[in-house]
């Protein structure tokens, strides 16, 4: 839509430099300076015009280069940026799980440690037991001494 009212307002100011120009008809001389012309002022005035649009054209060409050059690097940039990043997150992922894996594991070790403790306690228990029933002693076993 935006675009649209650009056509129709430029649309219409082409218009009214024409009916300028058609309505401006005699012979005008013009004088670049070195030399003098003389010309109809309807091809004066939009000569002008047009030479107009086209240093119009020219600046906004080179504007709008210079910017989708601008454009492009930084697209650039951002993709290094998302490469560094997710290089740098998959890093950290890796270094939290193996901490995370060597805690488990010296949690696993101190576990097994302390069953391997218990069952010989418990081990040395049931020999008691056994000892004290093979003496005759009939006292009960505590199991948490």
């Amino acid at each position: 839509m935006k675009n649209q009212w650009r056509v129709i307002v430029g649309f219409i100011l082409v218009i009214v430099v024409v009916l300028f120009a058609i309505f401006n008809n005699q012979q005008v001389p013009v004088s670049f300076g070195f030399t003098e012309i003389q010309g109809p002022l309807i091809l004066i005035i939009i000569g002008s015009a047009l030479i107009g649009a086209l240093i119009a054209i020219l600046t906004a060409s080179t504007s709008l280069f210079r910017q989708k050059k601008t454009i492009k690097e930084q697209e650039k940039e951002i993709a290094s940026f998302k490469t560094a990043n997710e290089a740098k997150i998959h890093e950290e992922v890796q270094k939290v799980q193996r901490e995370y894996e060597n805690r488990i594991a010296e949690i696993r070790a101190t576990y097994e440690a302390q069953l391997a403790d218990k069952e010989n306690a418990l081990n040395q228990l049931t020999m008691r037991k056994r000892n004290n029933e093979q003496l005759g002693d009939t006292q009960p076993l505590d199991y948490y001494d």
